[in-house]
């Protein structure tokens, strides 16, 4: 009987750290199968691995008494809970992970909240079950007050003998299988991994731990290397000579308007939805300037804040960190900061708090002299989550005025939100008629809603620019931000040469440009507008912008990387176009050519992809070590 006893004494102790253990393999099993990133390819290496760590964190509790074994089990277990249905959530959001660097970021989670709302469902019920059983089992031990079974030294040096091999075997085969596939186990740490497949064989808490453990450890964020690359870097790059190009001066002196369109996908662009335009305004505005259609968002983590970043500044935002908020007080020579050397005012106009997105902090670097934001606006109908959220209506109707007392010449930037998810417009402001028996979901109804709302917003402000005598005199530029995130793409029928591009495309429109309307149909991004802007306006460019002049490129170029790894997914010319395969290797990749669609040999991709791989390096060089200035020395 007694050893029968002791037996049970310790199945008693170490069932609940065991099975929870096991709890964590299909957490990590199901959130990898849920989001359609598991592979059976990788099956054996996640359970193992997931085991091992699962063994770390609960079988760690074995060690301590009843008192603090469960306040250890209580916190271990929510932690893992909440960056389980975090990563789920942000996934199904963004198709990216987050990294520990976004805890800085949580203060911007209450404007989507909203949309954390929508994307709540039953499966997160799993990835909090393991807090549930610690507590229920916690209450029940204290109510009963349980005398629980102490381990003795001797058992605990077993256990940790145990948990050392367990831990051992796991990581020891990820690393067999990653070097018998590879020839080596580094691919699982390069930064051009595809992070879907790294969480499909690691799972989603050894990813977040070890990007945990990088970001507190990391220390000099550039190297000599890294300044040896940028000047080399430096020294071959082509200078620009505008003074050769077309509609240099075009529009010299003239006001610049720029309204930066929240979530505007190109998609919707020249569509109907039951006989209705989704964007009349946008699309005549298209036939009256410059419409370019082959045009993607360059973004990051920070969405809307990158793309304000890579317009201003003619750099890529970085994949890992939002440049607003960690490198807000480096050196730029932004596109604001150019125009008030040469006479302007200049303005940004948004209906958020300063501090979001910590605008209030970067935006005098970038060269604003006067931001209007959400305490300088009266709202009369409010649009989106709360009685607090500008409507774009208000935005441009009060901005208006405020356009005709500006000191000109004067650029200002209007930065819209009424089209931002969770897409929530109230009733009496939805006006497109959605058929009842559409194949759309209801957050792609709502998206279409609101982006119907916000076109007839911009319709009515270019109304106004034309009543008050402005439009003529100003230089207008029009542009989405990023993509709506809706797959909306797909829904209207709507398909890219090259996928991974698909979500990233959004329209670019200039008006008042000096040269003859028309659809541009070369490859463009977010880089290109600083460049153009400049030129249009006769203004002598920095040396430092990465971007080309759309109207005078001969080698247009758009190339997108991947969030987080910073890997390149995509990369579209006039002429070529790459497609990476999900391991990232560039030799695995495709070439197609763009004038016939026929595959060509990967060699045919190889000088420009690396071309545009040191573009990206660079970029990141530069923001990191605020060496824009070492850069500009370095150029010829």
């Amino acid at each position: 009987m007694g050893k029968k006893k002791a037996v049970f004494d310790y199945l008693g102790v170490i069932l609940l750290p065991v099975g929870l253990a096991v709890l964590f393999v299909i957490q990590n099993l199901a959130f990898n199968k849920w989001l359609g990133i598991y592979s059976k390819a990788y099956s054996a290496r996640l359970l193992l691995v997931a085991f091992a760590l699962g063994v770390v964190f609960y079988g760690t509790a074995l060690l301590f008494n009843k008192k603090y074994k469960y306040a250890y089990l209580l916190l271990i277990s929510f932690l893992i809970s909440f960056i389980f249905s975090a990563q789920f959530l942000y996934y199904r959001y963004s198709q990216s992970f987050l990294q520990f660097s976004a805890i800085k970021y949580a203060g911007e989670a209450i404007s989507v909240s909203g949309t954390v709302k929508t994307l709540l469902t039953p499966e997160l019920l799993l990835f909090s079950s393991n807090f549930a059983i610690v507590f229920i089992i916690f209450i029940l031990f204290l109510k009963n007050k349980y005398t629980e079974f102490i381990l003795p030294k001797l058992e605990k040096a077993i256990i940790i003998v145990a948990m050392i091999i367990i831990v051992f075997f796991g990581y020891k085969y990820l690393l067999y299988t990653e070097k018998k596939e590879w020839g080596s186990t580094s691919r699982l740490y390069t930064d051009v991994y595809d992070l879907k497949a790294l969480v499909g064989k690691m799972g989603i808490m050894n990813f977040f731990l070890e990007d945990t453990f990088k970001y507190v450890l990391r220390s000099n964020l550039t190297t000599d290397d890294d300044k040896n690359f940028l000047k080399t870097f430096a020294q071959s790059k082509k200078p620009f000579d505008f003074a050769q190009g077309k509609y240099f001066g075009e529009e010299k002196s003239k006001n610049l308007i720029i309204i930066q369109v929240e979530s505007l996908d190109n998609a919707v662009i020249n569509q109907e939805i039951a006989g209705q335009e989704i964007t009349p305004n946008l699309n005549q505005l298209a036939r009256d300037g410059l419409y370019f259609n082959n045009y993607y968002a360059q973004v990051g983590p920070g969405n809307t804040a990158d793309a304000e970043f890579s317009t201003m500044n003619s750099l890529y935002p970085l994949p890992d960190d939002v440049v607003f908020i960690d490198y807000a007080k480096n050196t730029y020579k932004a596109l604001p900061q150019l125009l008030v050397n040469n006479g302007y005012k200049t303005y940004s106009m948004h209906g958020d708090v300063p501090t979001f997105w910590n605008r209030s902090n970067i935006y005098p670097g970038l060269g604003y002299q006067k931001a209007y934001d959400l305490n300088d606006y009266v709202i009369t109908s409010p649009v989106g989550k709360g009685p607090s959220d500008l409507g774009d209506e208000d935005l441009f109707s009060q901005s208006l005025p405020r356009l005709e007392n500006f000191s000109r010449p004067f650029m200002a930037t209007l930065i819209t939100m009424s089209s931002y998810t969770p897409f929530i417009l109230p009733d009496n402001l939805q006006t497109l008629q959605i058929p009842t028996d559409t194949t759309l979901d209801k957050n792609q109804q709502q998206y279409l809603q609101s982006i119907h709302y916000a076109d007839k917003a911009i319709g009515e402000f270019i109304d106004g620019l034309k009543k008050d005598g402005l439009y003529e005199n100003s230089l207008i530029l029009i542009w989405g931000d990023h993509g709506s995130f809706t797959n909306i793409s797909e829904a209207l029928g709507q398909e890219n040469i090259l996928p991974a591009l698909t979500n990233n495309q959004v329209p670019m429109i200039i008006l008042n440009s000096g040269s003859e309307n028309q659809t541009i149909s070369e490859p463009a991004s977010h880089l290109d507008v600083y460049p153009t802007i400049a030129n249009l306006l006769g203004i002598v460019l920095p040396k430092t912008i990465l971007g080309q002049d759309l109207l005078n490129t001969k080698t247009p170029v758009e190339t997108h990387f991947k969030v987080i790894s910073g890997g390149i997914d995509a990369i579209l010319t006039d002429k070529l176009a790459y497609q990476a395969d999900e391991d990232g290797i560039f030799l695995h990749g495709s070439c197609e050519s763009i004038l016939d669609q026929k595959y060509l040999p990967i060699a045919d991709c190889q000088n420009l992809y690396y071309q545009q791989s040191d573009a990206i390096k660079a970029s990141n060089i530069i923001i990191r070590g605020n060496l824009l200035n070492f850069y500009n020395s370095n150029l010829k």
